[in-house]
């Protein structure tokens, strides 16, 4: 599973999070790992407030990102938006 930390991305523990090319998200810390469609999201704004998405939410966040990523980087993208195809 090739991965990155997804900044900004921390688990309960305080642990930073790294999305997989597999679609999973993994805590550095405590090293819970589980596909995103298991996981809950909160933001800066709500914090406590953790919320369930779905694929096109999710997709459509990550998409926005591949403007932003080098060619390595955006296959690493189409590898994780390809594993998000059974949520």
């Amino acid at each position: 599973m090739r991965s990155t930390v997804a900044s900004y991305w921390y688990h309960d523990c305080g642990g930073p999070l790294e999305l997989g090319s597999n679609a999973s998200i993994r805590c550095t810390s405590c090293w819970e790992e589980s596909h995103v469609s298991n996981w809950r999201y909160s933001c800066s704004n709500h914090s406590g407030d953790y919320r369930a998405t779905n694929s096109a939410l999710f997709a459509g966040s990550m998409s926005m990102s591949a403007a932003l990523v080098q060619a390595g980087g955006r296959r690493w993208l189409m590898s994780v938006l390809t594993n998000l195809a059974d949520w």
